[in-house]
């Protein structure tokens, strides 16, 4: 027989070959010493003794001593060949992508679980050493994979708002000349723009001063006096000669480029400068952005975010989503002031934990599959001293099957905040407002921090919810992962504490 596992990632197939490598190894050394038969005879002896110290009315004392054997016997017999006897060749066959459906039965995405681009090749030896797994812990692997990718793939298809805002960020503008037109649109349009704007003194609403802060801005563009009074400060390619706007100006004639205003600048619907940066960006996220918004107002926003400089923080939405106990008994001065504080200390903070969340994110699958790797090994000894206790064996189960569902909350943590922003926000001009990097950055640090809490918090309340079932593994799967992966914090902690010192002077 043969038994073809999945796994969700290179480095968990790699440990559980090396770990059942080794577990038939000892195993092996078990059985050709002899320890493997030792808690057959010790069943007989420990029954023996028993029936000895019982006294004469017991009946039949041999009657009673086979009974006893037999009825152990049966379960220890069970239990060994189950537990311990490898009978089935072992292979595994990664698979690392979950795919989700939605509530009519329709795929709309695929969860990633495992990381890299390793090929879809069975794993069957490692140096040329195969292996073999005893059928229960072959059953063991396969439910507790099968139901982790159930769970994952039950987790919501939801529009992953912080991954578009990357795909986002990763765009860049190619063309020196698009590059070069930005600058000088900048200057000629949207500065002198917003010169007039502050020196005529008029008040505008919340949502309009967000607006004008971006070249792009309706405001300026609608408005007659701002964009459609201001012109190009030289010919542009794309813009032909027109005789009632040109006629005056230097270097331009019929047949050659004119001097757009800077309205027909951004806006001519081939040569404008928004609908070139519209080139610029991959069709994928437009994709993206069409699922997640109806209205035609996001395409603006994500053009904003692309010649944004300060992608990512905040601007002009001053709405908090998330007050949790603070900001209920009004606002002062006080209030005002050490909201400042947080925020500079959650910039602080964020910074420099952030290399060790980074880290230890990473780092939390290999101690998972690690562990893994170090259970199975352990198998054989835990089996046998156990007296191959069928109770031993239902713990070993749940321990596994304990540390394999830690995928699931790691996923169900990155899931939470990659949706958070979606959650909160429920009207689509927040959301446009968070893929603009017009959003507010105290509310985005305190997010940061939610964040980190869910890889952390989630795992532990599952190791906490098995101990409350009764299983004795939960504390100790807690503490070995906790342990693990503290190691990897540390060090991107003291990284990023250095780069402090080094950027301070030591100071």
């Amino acid at each position: 027989m043969s038994a073809e596992l999945n796994v969700s990632d290179y480095f968990e197939m790699v440990m559980l070959m090396i770990g059942w490598v080794v577990n038939n190894a000892l195993w092996s050394s078990l059985m050709q010493t002899g320890l493997a038969l030792v808690p057959f005879v010790a069943l007989i002896v420990s029954e023996w003794f028993k029936v000895r110290q019982e006294g004469e009315d017991e009946g039949n004392k041999g009657v009673l001593l086979i009974a006893r054997i037999e009825t152990r016997l049966y379960a220890m017999v069970i239990c060994y060949v189950f537990t311990c006897v490898p009978m089935m060749s072992l292979s595994f066959n990664p698979v690392n992508a979950v795919e989700r459906t939605n509530g009519s039965g329709q795929s709309c995405s695929v969860a990633v679980i495992g990381q890299g681009q390793w090929g879809s090749n069975t794993l069957n030896s490692i140096d040329g050493q195969s292996a073999e797994i005893p059928l229960w812990w072959a059953l063991v692997h396969a439910v507790s994979k099968g139901v982790t990718n159930v769970a994952v793939s039950s987790i919501p298809c939801s529009p992953d708002l912080q991954a578009i805002t990357s795909e986002i960020d990763a765009q860049e503008i190619t063309d020196p000349g698009l590059k070069r037109e930005l600058g000088e649109f900048q200057q000629q349009c949207y500065g002198a723009a917003r010169n007039l704007l502050f020196q005529q003194g008029g008040s505008i609403e919340a949502l309009e001063a967000q607006d004008v802060d971006w070249l792009g801005s309706e405001y300026f563009l609608d408005t007659p006096g701002y964009y459609d009074s201001f012109y190009a400060g030289r010919p542009i390619a794309g813009f032909p000669y027109d005789a009632n706007r040109d006629q005056a100006r230097p270097g331009t004639g019929p047949g050659r480029p004119g001097y757009p205003s800077c309205r027909q600048w951004w806006e001519n619907g081939e040569s404008g400068l928004y609908a070139r940066l519209h080139e610029q960006v991959d069709p994928g996220i437009w994709d993206g952005v069409r699922s997640i918004f109806s209205s035609t107002d996001a395409e603006g926003e994500v053009i904003r975010r692309l010649i944004s400089q300060r992608a990512g923080s905040a601007n002009g939405n001053q709405d908090i989503a998330v007050t949790g106990y603070g900001n209920l008994d009004g606002t002062s001065i006080e209030d005002g002031l050490s909201m400042v504080a947080g925020g500079v200390g959650g910039a602080m903070g964020a910074v420099l934990g952030k290399a060790g969340m980074d880290m230890l994110k990473r780092a939390l699958p290999m101690v998972q599959y690690i562990l893994i790797m170090a259970v199975v090994i352990c198998l054989p000894f835990v089996m046998t001293i156990s007296g191959y206790s069928f109770k031993v064996a239902g713990t070993a189960s749940f321990g596994l099957f304990a540390l394999w569902f830690l995928t699931f909350w790691w996923e169900l943590a990155r899931w939470i905040n990659s949706n958070l922003i979606n959650l909160l926000y429920s009207s689509d001009a927040a959301k446009m407002s968070f893929v603009a990097a017009a959003q507010n950055g105290y509310d985005k640090l305190v997010l940061i921090f939610v964040e980190w809490a869910t890889f952390l918090i989630l795992p532990g309340i599952w190791v906490a919810t098995l101990a409350w079932a009764g299983m004795n593994v939960g504390q100790g799967v807690g503490k070995m992962l906790s342990d693990g992966a503290s190691g990897a914090k540390g060090a991107g902690d003291k990284a990023s504490k250095t780069a402090e010192s080094i950027a301070t002077k030591g100071k």
